[in-house]
């Protein structure tokens, strides 16, 4: 069959498959008109256009049978005057699907392009459902200014408990912005009419003078798993997340280290295990050794949440508030009192470095980390430790 002629629904049915690839014919009633038949037996109308630039667009219509060829004609004009007026008919069908897209689908579409972790992923999803629930469903530009500002409004809990769920949306809003599914964020509302609370930099420590009530309060826990998260969290500064996904492959008794895999700062991140902090690891590591975490949760292949309890008992015990993330301001100030330089403390708590000029230059050795972890850790044992211990450890010192 020759390639131009004009089409009719029954000599496009009489179309033959090619044995590969695809064969084009070309309509004489719309000379623009073209019916692709490929090695798969489909039927696509299609056009062609030369751009004022010299590049080919083609423009896809839809398929034989489900479109006819009156209907695919009369597309095909209707396309080429779009074409005329500067729009690609297919980019516009593109740009108005993605208008569609709800709140729920525009979470998925950012954690499936942002591989963010799974425990951050699932606190994305639930303070989204928290705060946002009955917008699920809803198109992402549909949902407007006024609509954030009443939310705002009524949604429960203090200043930071509503923020908290609200820069999930702002971050997902941003995302929708740079997708160009909307053409501004309706959450600009809350900075404009000065909804956000006012940031204020936490400061809750465990004063040295209450470190042994709290280490005493600690190893008198009845849950292992909690005992030794906290332990962990005080001697070595990790954040409370890395803590928890920390994987027994990554625990090298060997050389007392311990590896934290794509931290926050994007990077892998060693630090190591004073004395002090080993036997309570090892002791762990009977327990849940033959798990991936260090510490599991009840389901074996995921890690442990946050153990609320545990820490509601030391400070039921002790009087001491504190929290996972006062655990790590700890060890930044016993590292101050230790005397220890700021860009050492940087790196013990994985800070980037090189902002500076000068930390850009200085590249800490691992020798030069351990050291800086036992003297951290000396302090600690110092303040937790009897005064009767002391004494008898600085007489034995003393005769040789």
């Amino acid at each position: 069959m020759a390639d131009n002629f004009n089409f009719t629904q029954q000599r496009i049915e009489k179309l033959p498959t090619p044995e590969k690839d695809r064969k084009d014919y070309y309509d004489t009633g719309n000379k623009k008109l073209i019916c692709r038949v490929s090695a798969s037996g489909n039927k696509t109308f299609c056009i062609l256009k030369r751009t004022t630039d010299g590049k080919l667009q083609r423009v896809t219509l839809g398929k034989w049978p489900d479109l006819s060829v009156a209907q695919a004609r009369k597309l095909a004009t209707d396309a080429l005057s779009t074409l005329a007026d500067g729009i690609n008919p297919t980019e516009q069908k593109r740009t108005d699907k993605i208008k569609q897209i709800t709140l729920a689908e525009l979470m998925t579409k950012y954690l499936e392009q942002k591989d963010l972790r799974s425990g951050t992923a699932a606190d994305y999803r639930k303070k989204l459902g928290e705060g946002f629930s009955d917008w699920l469903d809803k198109p992402v530009n549909a949902i407007t200014r006024d609509m954030v500002l009443i939310r705002h409004k009524k949604l429960p809990g203090n200043g930071t408990s509503k923020d908290n769920k609200m820069r999930i949306l702002r971050l997902l809003m941003r995302y929708a912005l740079a997708l160009k599914i909307i053409t501004e964020s309706p959450t600009d509302a809350l900075r404009e009419v000065g909804l956000w609370s006012k940031p204020t930099r936490k400061s809750r420590i465990i004063p040295a003078d209450r470190l042994k009530d709290w280490h005493e309060a600690v190893l008198q826990l009845t849950n292992p798993k909690a005992k030794t998260y906290l332990l962990l969290l005080l001697y070595t500064g990790l954040r409370a997340n890395e803590a928890l996904h920390l994987e027994w492959k990554n625990v090298d008794f060997k050389n007392d280290a311990v590896t934290v895999l794509d931290t926050k700062n994007h990077s892998d991140f060693t630090t190591y295990i004073p004395m002090q902090l080993k036997p309570y690891l090892r002791s762990l590591l009977e327990l849940t050794g033959n798990n991936t975490f260090v510490f599991p949760g009840d389901n074996a292949e995921g890690a442990m949440a946050i153990p609320r309890w545990p820490l509601d008992q030391v400070t039921l015990k002790t009087g001491i508030e504190f929290s996972s993330h006062d655990l790590r301001r700890t060890f930044a100030t016993i590292a101050e009192a230790s005397l220890l330089p700021e860009t050492i403390i940087k790196r013990l708590l994985n800070h980037n470095t090189d902002n500076s000029v000068t930390g850009g230059y200085i590249r800490t050795e691992a020798n030069t980390m351990k050291q800086a972890i036992d003297r951290i850790a000396g302090f600690i044992h110092q303040h937790v430790t009897p005064d009767n211990e002391n004494v008898v450890s600085i007489n034995k010192s003393a005769t040789h």
